[in-house]
């Protein structure tokens, strides 16, 4: 139990200092965050014509 508490507190205290794309897998993963919304979002986006 000891060493996967430190093992977690590690990893987690490491991904904290990482960019939020990385900080989860540390880079090791492959993830495709780069979401990108036109025209709509979650606070919706306003352009002027």
């Amino acid at each position: 139990v000891f060493l996967i508490g430190t093992v977690v507190a590690l990893w987690l205290g490491i991904g904290a200092t990482l960019p939020i794309d990385k900080s989860l897998t540390l880079g090791l993963f492959q993830i495709d965050s780069t979401v990108k919304y036109h025209d709509i979002g979650i606070w919706g986006r306003f352009t002027l014509k």
